[in-house]
C-alpha cells in the first residue's frame, strides 16, 4: 500500500535537511521507535511498536539510506522489520522530499508498506493503517519542531554531525517523550479522524 504524509520544519532547508539526516539525534522524535545501533552513516539498526485495534505489533528490524541527493534534498530509505512473536513481517521503501516553505521548509513523504505473514490482514484495513501512520508523522513533526525550537530555531548555526552515526541516541531537550505514545489512544484517534473524513468534518 501507499502512504503519503508531510510536515513542516520551523528551520530553512539547509538547516532542516542535516537536522533530519542526523538519525540518531532525531530517532527519540519518532513515536514508538528505538534506534539500538548505528552501524555507520547510513545504515540502521532499531525496535518499533505500534498497536493496530487490540493487537501490539513490535517489530526488529533495520534501514539503509540506499540514495541520497544533497542538492535536490531528497533520500530514499529501504527499511525491513519481523515482529517479535513471529506472526509476520513488514518492508518499507520511503521517499523524502524537502522544499522550501515559507520561512521553514515542508517535508513529504512516500512508502511503499508491504505486510507479510499475519501481519499483513490489517492491510486490509489499510484506511485505519494510513490514518495511524498520519498520526505517528504528526507526533513525530511536533517534537522535531520542540527540538529545533530548543536550538534557537532558524537562525541558529547547523549543527556538527560529523560522526554522529557513533553517537548515543539522547532524548532531545524540549521534546515530548516521544516513545511513551499510547497506542490504544493513537488507534481511537486514528478511527476518530477517519469517521469525521467520512462525514464531512475534514473538508
Amino acid at each position: 500500500m501507499r502512504i503519503t504524509n508531510s510536515f513542516t520544519v520551523p528551520a530553512d532547508p539547509a538547516r532542516a535537511w542535516a537536522i533530519l539526516l542526523d538519525v540518531p539525534r532525531i530517532a527519540p522524535c519518532m513515536p514508538g521507535a528505538e534506534l539500538t545501533e548505528a552501524v555507520d552513516e547510513r545504515n540502521f539498526k532499531g525496535n518499533a511498536k505500534v498497536r493496530v485495534g487490540p493487537v501490539s505489533l513490535a517489530f526488529a528490524g533495520q534501514a539503509k539510506i540506499t540514495a541520497l541527493d544533497e542538492g535536490a534534498r531528497t533520500a530514499h530509505i529501504a527499511a525491513s522489520g519481523n515482529d517479535a512473536k513471529g506472526r509476520g513481517g513488514a518492508q518499507a521503501d520511503v521517499d523524502f522530499s524537502m522544499v522550501p516553505d515559507g520561512d521553514g521548509a515542508r517535508v513529504d513523504i512516500v512508502t511503499e508498506l508491504t505486510l507479510t505473514g499475519s501481519v499483513a490482514q490489517y492491510g486490509r484495513a489499510s484506511g485505519l493503517i494510513e490514518e495511524i501512520s498520519r498520526q505517528i508523522v504528526d507526533q513525530f513533526a511536533a517534537n522535531l519542531r520542540a527540538l529545533v525550537e530548543a536550538d534557537g530555531g532558524a537562525g541558529a548555526p547547523e549543527p556538527d554531525i560529523a560522526g554522529s552515526a557513533a553517537a548515543s541516541p539522547q532524548a532531545p531537550a524540549g521534546a515530548a517523550p516521544a516513545n511513551e505514545i499510547s497506542g490504544l489512544s493513537l488507534f481511537f484517534r486514528a478511527l476518530w479522524a477517519m469517521i469525521v473524513r467520512a462525514f464531512g468534518g475534514g473538508k
